[in-house]
C-alpha cells in the first residue's frame, strides 16, 4: 500500500496510517504542499492572509515529491525474483488528487511492480471548477425561481468549502489549476475555460484576484469549446486500473418543481465532493468503453457484459455525510478494507522488514503493523 495523507502536516514526521492498511506493508509518502496547518478549518480571511507563507511549498511541489518517493519505493521494495508486486494506493482529500493522478500514470499491467489500484476519498478532481466562470456554477434553468436565492445559499461539505478557500494558498498561479496531474479529469478532456494569467501587481488579493480572473477568462463566448482527450493514449502501455471512488453526501439537497411539472425532484447543483466524484468515474468509465472495451470486443466475441465490468473496474459510492472535515467516516474505511480484500493475498515473503534510509527517503515504510 501507499498512503498519502489528506494533507502536508509540518508538524507530525509520521502520519497515522488508516486502520485498513494496517495489514499490508505500508509507504506513507509525506509529501510537501503547504495550506494547512493541523486539522483546523481555515476562514477565508485566514486563507488570503496565509497565501503568500511558505509559497514554496506550493504546486508543483507536492507531484515532485510524490514521484520521488514512488520511484524510491520502485527501486528499493520491488521483488528481487522475477515475481510480481501488486501497488494500490490511497488518498483523501488533498492526497486523493495525487492519489488518482500517480494511478493513473503509473498502471503498466506488463510491469512486475506497478500500481493496479486506487481507492480515494473526497478529493478535489478538477481544481479549475473553483474558477469564477466555470459552467458548473451556472444554475439550471428549469427549475422555478422563487428556489433560486435559497439554492444559493445553503453551505457546502465544510472540508470542500475549506479547500476551496485555500487555493489560492495551494497553488502559486491560477494556471497551476490546469495541470492535468493534480486535475486529473483533465487527462480526459479539455478544460474548456482560458488559462488565465497570475495577477501583475503583488498587492492585489482576496476579491480583486476573483475580478481580475473573470475579466481575463472573458465570457463563454470567448472560452474555448471543451472538447474529449483519448486516455490512456493507444499507443502507451498505460492501462485505467481498478478504482473505488469514495465522496460523501451532497449536504442539504434541493426538492424543488421542475418548469412545467407538479412532481417534486431532488436536484443536484452546485460545487462539492460528489460533484467532483461523479465528474471523474463518468470519464474514467467512458474511457474503458471508448478504447479499451470497444477494442476487445473486436476479438472477443463472448465479451458482453461490459457494462458489469465498467462498474466493477470503476466503484463509485455515497458513503454519508462529512462528519468532521479531513477525517473518514467508519463506512467509508469499511468500504476500503473490503475493496482491498477482494483484490488482495497477502503472502508470507511480503511479511519482511526493509531498511529504509529516511534522510533519502520523502516517505515512511512501515511492515505490518
Amino acid at each position: 500500500m501507499i498512503y498519502l495523507p489528506p494533507f502536508w502536516d509540518h508538524s507530525e514526521r509520521l502520519s497515522q496510517v488508516p486502520a485498513f492498511c494496517k495489514k499490508y506493508p505500508t509507504a506513507v509518502i509525506h509529501y510537501r504542499w503547504a495550506g494547512w496547518d493541523g486539522f483546523s478549518p481555515a476562514s477565508e480571511a485566514e486563507a488570503h492572509e496565509n497565501a503568500n507563507s511558505s509559497s514554496h511549498f506550493n504546486w508543483p511541489m507536492p507531484i515532485h515529491d510524490t514521484l520521488r518517493g514512488y520511484d524510491w519505493i520502485l527501486q528499493h521494495l520491488a521483488p528481487l525474483d522475477s515475481s510480481r508486486r501488486d501497488v494500490y494506493v490511497f488518498g483523501s482529500y488533498l492526497g486523493a488528487s495525487l492519489a488518482v493522478s500517480l494511478a493513473l500514470t503509473e498502471s503498466h499491467p506488463h510491469k512486475r511492480t506497478a500500481i493496479r489500484g486506487c481507492a480515494a476519498y473526497n478529493g478535489i478532481y478538477n481544481w479549475t471548477t473553483f474558477l469564477p466562470n466555470h459552467p458548473i456554477h451556472e444554475l439550471p434553468k428549469n427549475i422555478s425561481a422563487n428556489i433560486l436565492e435559497d439554492i444559493i445559499g445553503r453551505p457546502a461539505d465544510p472540508g470542500f468549502q475549506d479547500m476551496k478557500y485555500q487555493a489560492e494558498t495551494l497553488f502559486s498561479s491560477p494556471e497551476g489549476l490546469f495541470d492535468p496531474f493534480v486535475s486529473p479529469c483533465l487527462f480526459f478532456h479539455t478544460p474548456g475555460l482560458l488559462v488565465p494569467q497570475p495577477p501583475r501587481s503583488s498587492e492585489e488579493t482576496g476579491d480583486e484576484i476573483d475580478k481580475i480572473l473573470a475579466a481575463l477568462m472573458g465570457g463563454p463566448e470567448n472560452a474555448p469549446r471543451r472538447s474529449g482527450l483519448v486516455f490512456p493514449p493507444r499507443k502507451s502501455t498505460l492501462k485505467i486500473p481498478e478504482c473505488l471512488i469514495l465522496h460523501s453526501k451532497q449536504p442539504m439537497p434541493v426538492i424543488a418543481h421542475r418548469k412545467g411539472s407538479r412532481r417534486l425532484k431532488q436536484i443536484s447543483v452546485g460545487n462539492h465532493f460528489r460533484t467532483q466524484a461523479h465528474e471523474l468515474a463518468g470519464l474514467m468509465r467512458r474511457s474503458l468503453e471508448k478504447v479499451e472495451f470497444n477494442d476487445r470486443m473486436k476479438w472477443d466475441d463472448d465479451f458482453g457484459g461490459f457494462r458489469e465490468e465498467m462498474d466493477r473496474r470503476i466503484d463509485l459510492r455515497d458513503v454519508g455525510f462529512e462528519r468532521s472535515p479531513f477525517e473518514m467516516p467508519g463506512l467509508a474505511q469499511e468500504a476500503i478494507g473490503e475493496w482491498l480484500e477482494d483484490r488482495t493475498t497477502i503472502h508470507p515473503r511480503d511479511q519482511v522488514s526493509y531498511p529504509v534510509n529516511p534522510e533519502n527517503f520523502w516517505g515512511t515504510y512501515r511492515d505490518g503493523n
